[in-house]
């Protein structure tokens, strides 16, 4: 399904710069609306992910739009403002739109575009909030929302190590220090014998200062201390989930095959010695195979290389979608391939 927006502003310049900033960077639709009627006769014929409206429209109020988008139409909001007062700020978190910005600063356009970015990838990630206060479960769970993550709760660091090993989609984990059972830092030494920062990240809150010192020591991406403002929150959160997603694309270009986006040699060294001294430990049975493509060289002399490169690509793609998750198919270069099945019948 296309993921569909709405801007509304009587700026026509400001609307034009926005959307075509949006169409270059990302694969969202766009509908434009000029005022505030136009933008009520698009929301009766179309459904839309969000909206970025302008505040300060000649045939509306700020607060009507608000309430006809998210009370109305339980549409979320980014709001654009010429207004920097705090009381409006304050309107703003209370009416639990996504984010505002300030049109006159400069920055405003790119944040905005940036911030549509985040959103469209935040519908995949899944949070944890781990806390014993239902107050803070309830204002990290309805900000995180509002940034379109999903969450689930836990009471305290046991309840949550039993919820991560059962389900694999959690993405990123907000923890409390003090908690009853399992505390914050037992927690966060436990998760990482297991998975790697960029794995998994986790972002530790406490009441303590003296807290983010052991927190950030011991395997957190970030610490936020209470009582936080829910901005800060989510900058933190959406900064963070930027980083990681970074250092994922980093790892991958470093370890696949530019051509055929299998394993490369390099990684397939690094991961097969590791499996095959755990499987020593536990007598797992595997299989490996290498492999080349015969008269590879007469295929690339007769069509050319480019044909050459496409039977190397459906090569690769049919090996990758006959085996299992866990089993690794490498390019050794050229068309030469390498695949280890983990954990197969004799």
């Amino acid at each position: 399904m296309n993921v569909k927006v709405i801007v509304l502003e009587d700026s026509k310049i400001i609307a034009k710069v926005l959307v075509n900033k949006i169409y270059a960077q990302t694969d969202i639709e766009v509908d434009v609306a000029y005022d505030f009627a136009s933008a009520k006769s698009l929301v009766e014929k179309n459904s839309y992910l969000f909206a970025i409206t302008d505040l300060h429209l000649p045939d509306s109020t700020p607060n009507e739009i608000v309430d006809y988008f998210i009370n109305e139409n339980k549409i979320p909001v980014i709001a654009m403002t010429s207004s920097e007062d705090e009381k409006l700020k304050s309107e703003i978190w209370q009416n639990r739109l996504i984010d505002y910005v300030i049109k006159s600063r400069s920055e405003s356009i790119d944040y905005i575009v940036h911030l549509v970015n985040r959103l469209i990838k935040n519908k995949d990630h899944v949070a944890l909030v781990v806390d014993d206060s239902k107050i803070y479960q309830k204002e990290i769970s309805n900000t995180l929302n509002r940034q379109l993550i999903n969450t689930i709760i836990a009471n305290d660091g046991a309840e949550a190590m039993k919820i991560i090993r059962a389900n694999q989609d959690i993405t990123v984990v907000i923890t409390d220090f003090e908690m009853p059972n399992v505390n914050g830092l037992e927690l966060v030494l436990a998760l990482r014998r297991t998975y790697r920062k960029y794995e998994l990240p986790i972002i530790g809150v406490s009441t303590q200062k003296e807290n983010a010192i052991e927190f950030l020591k011991y395997g957190v991406n970030d610490f936020i201390r209470k009582p936080f403002f829910k901005e800060e929150l989510q900058t933190r959160v959406n900064n963070t989930l930027d980083a990681i997603e970074n250092v994922k694309k980093l790892n991958d270009f470093a370890n696949t095959d530019f051509l055929t986006g299998v394993a490369n040699r390099k990684f397939f060294y690094s991961n097969a010695g590791d499996y095959f001294i755990k499987s020593k430990i536990t007598n797992e049975p595997f299989a490996l195979a290498m492999f080349d493509i015969d008269h590879f060289k007469k295929i690339n002399d007769t069509y050319g290389h480019d044909i050459g490169d496409e039977v190397i690509k459906l090569l690769a793609k049919t090996i990758k979608d006959n085996i299992k998750g866990q089993d690794i198919v490498a390019r050794f270069g050229g068309e030469e391939f390498c695949v280890l099945l983990k954990n197969i019948e004799s």
